[in-house]
């Protein structure tokens, strides 16, 4: 049985009941409070110590680069909510076998998971904290606590608290076709500088280079480059950078490939003419920013967003909305106590209403239609809205990248994980652009570079590399994924469909490949050469950067080192 420690008492708990209601290898404990009054309740902590046997690093969605067990002073924590992450941590062992899997069945309700040694007793302290953050009124609560301790990869632990989630109700968004190809952004090669004839121009090359969407960014709304968010709010074109949205639109579309827009959904900026017109009605102010923080409490304040992005999408006929800075919706002394204007004091409920309403009437207009929402806000609470999840921005950074997007494949199902944007210095070697790619195997690839701004070898290798990826999207996307070296940034990541498989690997090690398995491995290793292990004879094709056959050759029954160039890739046949 699990021990519980209240942190606070001002919660008016007239009652409470944690029984366990699955034994084995997973548990399942089912916690009940119910409260003597409607409480905004404080923090509520159940403790206990698990025997530190085996157990080697920390795992969350919002692990990169730092996966020690840290002492219990100095807790590993990994907070969730409705705009933040999941509550889900694993204790993992050296050989990346799950040793500890955590849970808790409602993603929505603000809560950390935490994870530390006890230097006493050589113990692993684990404590969950119900109501973190700002909750609620509430008269009860009810959460199940899940506990998987099965000696299995620890990605596969991780897999399953996914599906269960679903099981419980929390189903992902309907997914169009265009979310899982790969696509062009402008943010990092326009920045705010939109300049429509210059997007078109590189659309076309984008589109050739295997390319299927455009987003067109931040910049937009204001002909200032410049004062951080100080003019979102108004949202409207501006003229003197896009004098005609509907040809803009029209151009895109006759390439053949789809538009997106950008918003930033919480702010409303200093110098737009909306300011004064929400005042009372922002959570909170943010300077460093030049803007202030809608508060989606308000029934009005979701109406104005969400009559916005429609009327957008009908009149203009745009394709989808990349809806940012969902995760800055956060309570905050300045925010209003007029409730009585309000139809909810929860922010997180205010929220899920905006989404809900917003996605719903949008499908109505189209569809089909695209809704990107990116790292941190990439939860089952609120996957049932967005349907492309994005890593968080990184640019030029291939190990934020790689770990972002293959944590984000882990808990995100069917829903496709985009990488960040790519983007590199035109003096870059060809190798150094390749590394990016291959850090993004196992995602839908997005790239923003200006194309009259890189080599023409730099452009063979991302047409060839494209070309790759869509001709094995299937198994990208919807294989079997296996993970090694999570400890180090994830050194090699395979995906297995149908008796095909894709191997990128980032660390030197052997890879065995099965009777009958038609496998592709790619040496990111940054060296020549890999190691592979084959059970009878086979065939093998070497492939270059530029994706061109320079050798063929057999395997022996055994291990093998096959000379792959770096960046290259062995096909076995």
């Amino acid at each position: 049985m699990l021990n519980k420690l209240k942190i606070k008492t001002e919660n008016n708990i007239a009652k409470e009941e944690l029984v366990q209601i699955r034994d084995g290898e997973i548990c399942e404990y089912r916690l009940k409070i119910e409260f003597s009054q409607p409480t905004r309740p404080s923090v509520y902590s159940i403790i206990w110590e698990e025997d530190q046997v085996d157990m080697y690093g920390f795992w969350s969605s919002k692990s990169f680069q730092q996966h020690n067990l840290t002492p219990e002073w100095g807790m590993r924590t990994n907070d969730s909510g409705v705009a933040s992450g999941m509550p889900l941590v694993c204790v993992y062992s050296k050989a990346n076998k799950n040793r500890l899997t955590v849970a808790l069945s409602d993603p929505a309700i603000p809560a950390e998971i935490m994870a530390g040694v006890v230097e006493e007793n050589g113990c692993v302290r684990l404590q969950i904290n119900l109501f973190s953050k700002i909750c609620p009124m509430m008269k009860e609560y009810e959460v199940i606590i899940r506990i998987d301790r099965r000696l299995i990869p620890f990605y596969k632990s991780v897999i399953a608290i996914k599906d269960w989630w679903t099981e419980l109700g929390y189903k992902n968004a309907y997914v169009p076709k265009g979310a899982r190809l790969p696509l062009y952004s402008c943010w990092y090669s326009f920045h705010k500088r939109t300049i429509p004839e210059e997007i078109i121009y590189e659309c076309k090359i984008a589109k050739e280079l295997g390319m299927e969407t455009v987003i067109v960014d931040d910049g937009w709304q204001t002909d200032s480059n410049l004062d951080g968010y100080a003019f979102c709010g108004d949202w409207e074109i501006c003229e003197s950078k896009i004098p005609d949205m509907a040809y803009f639109v029209d151009e895109i579309h006759k390439l053949g490939m789809k538009f997106m827009v950008w918003f930033s959904v919480p702010f409303v900026g200093f110098k737009s003419k909306n300011y004064d017109r929400f005042k009372g009605k922002y959570l909170c102010s943010r300077p460093g920013v030049f803007a202030s923080v809608l508060d989606p409490r308000f029934p009005e304040v979701r109406r104005f967003l969400i009559d916005i992005y429609c009327d957008y999408v009908k009149k203009y006929n745009w394709d989808g909305l990349k809806l940012d800075f969902i995760d800055r919706f956060l309570l905050s002394e300045e925010s209003s106590t007029e409730y009585d204007k309000m139809d909810t004091v929860s922010v997180d409920v205010a929220l899920q209403r905006l989404l809900s309403e917003a996605t719903l009437e949008l499908k109505k207009i189209n569809p089909e239609i695209m809704i990107e929402f990116r790292q941190s806000y990439i939860g089952p609470a609120i996957t049932q809205y967005g349907n492309l999840l994005r890593v968080a921005d990184c640019p030029n950074d291939a190990i934020f990248n790689r770990v972002g997007s293959l944590n984000l494949r882990l808990t995100s199902g069917n829903i496709p994980v985009h990488s960040d944007m790519l983007m590199w210095n035109k003096n870059d070697t060809n190798e150094s652009v390749m590394y990016q790619l291959l850090a993004i195997m196992f995602t839908v690839p997005q790239i923003s570079v200006r194309f009259d701004n890189i080599t023409d070898e730099h452009k063979r290798i991302l047409k060839a590399f494209l070309a790759f990826w869509r001709n094995h999207q299937a198994t990208l996307l919807d294989g079997e994924l296996e993970l090694w070296g999570v400890d180090a940034n994830y050194t090699v990541a395979k995906s297995t469909k149908d008796n095909e498989s894709v191997t990128v690997m980032y660390q030197p090690r052997p890879m065995t490949v099965e009777s009958g398995e038609k496998a592709y491995i790619f040496n990111s290793t940054g060296e020549e050469g890999v190691f592979v292990e084959v059970k009878e004879e086979r065939q093998y094709e070497l492939s270059n950067i530029f994706g061109e056959c320079y050798a063929t050759g057999t395997l022996s029954a055994g291990i093998n080192r096959v000379p792959v160039q770096s960046c290259g890739m062995i096909y076995i046949k």
